[in-house]
């Protein structure tokens, strides 16, 4: 049986909610409009999106208008088949060509996918198996977190409608902005902005309280992205993970990511290898942070690379 979450939601403004999961998990957001919800990422798995979805018809509106996805990673997406019966499902181009690419290029909605290597790849991007050698003992950890029953059978429903650099909806008293900002946290990364309320949800570029992934991501364009949000008048940042926040958590973490980067490159600079750099570079005031252990060697061999391949 899946396990009881706490994760619920949460009202930000009238008609604007997020789902935050429990413990750090994958959050999501939901706007009210006069056609239904438009609803911001699916939850990680059918269970919790089963949850998500009962908690907004509870406020009494049934009907679904849309979903949208900030990015493909299986934890924001992996519940979009509750959703996409009643709603087309939206995001960047970027994010339909993961799909494929992950799960093949003919993927359809209903499409279901049991192997460990496929969930792992579009949880962690595809070119995991790149950063992790096939013997490495890493490899329990990645296997336990995909390793629960809610995560057996993953159903796909890849996007039905896309778009290249933004994408408005215009309802009566506000308007939902999709941006793309370029390679971040992942190829296809948007933020939806609602100007009038003063929100952001950013999806993965920002983690609060977690350590982050970086695997499949791009230091320079994240910390670009984030330098956006900072540009924007926001009051209230909901991150993919962890609680809401403001705009200095967001600049604390983009500080985050630049000593990352700078780490990794003065280690280039002093020649060594890349496991020298994974053995040596360390982020003392981070490495309390959950996932730090098992995240940071892969952050740092996707940083190395991409330094050394400039």
């Amino acid at each position: 049986m899946p396990r009881d979450s706490g994760a619920g939601l949460i009202t930000l403004a009238e008609g604007v909610h997020a789902f935050i999961g429990e413990g750090g998990d994958s959050n999501a957001g939901a706007f009210l409009t006069p056609e239904g919800w438009i609803v911001l990422d699916a939850q990680q798995h059918v269970p919790l999106a089963e949850k998500f979805r009962a908690a907004l018809e509870a406020t009494g509106e049934r009907s679904f208008s849309c979903l949208a996805l900030t990015h493909y990673h299986l934890d924001h997406s992996a519940g979009s088949s509750v959703f996409a019966s009643d709603a087309p499902v939206l995001a960047h181009e970027i994010t339909l060509e993961k799909f494929r690419e992950v799960l093949g290029p003919d993927v359809k909605r209903g499409d279901s996918f049991t192997d460990f290597e496929t969930k792992a790849a579009c949880m962690f991007g595809p070119n995991i198996t790149e950063l992790i050698p096939a013997e490495d003992p890493a490899w329990e950890w990645f296997r336990g977190r995909l390793g629960s029953s809610e995560y057996a059978t993953y159903i796909a429903a890849p996007p039905t409608q896309t778009f290249a650099d933004s994408f408005t909806f215009h309802l009566d008293r506000r308007t939902i902005a999709l941006e793309y900002g370029g390679p971040a946290h992942c190829d296809g990364d948007v933020i939806a902005y609602l100007p009038e309320d003063g929100i952001v949800f950013v999806g993965d570029l920002l983690f609060v309280g977690r350590f982050p992934w970086l695997g499949d991501g791009d230091v320079d364009g994240w910390i670009s992205a984030l330098n956006h949000v900072l540009a924007l008048n926001v009051e209230q940042v909901i991150p993919g993970h962890g609680k809401p926040v403001g705009v200095k958590e967001v600049a604390d973490f983009r500080d985050m990511l630049a000593a990352l980067k700078e780490g990794v490159a003065d280690a280039l600079g002093a020649g060594m290898s890349e496991d020298e750099a994974v053995a040596r570079v360390r982020l003392a005031d981070y490495e309390h942070l959950p996932r730090y252990p098992e995240w940071m060697p892969w952050n740092v061999r996707n940083v190395y690379r991409a330094l050394s391949a400039r």
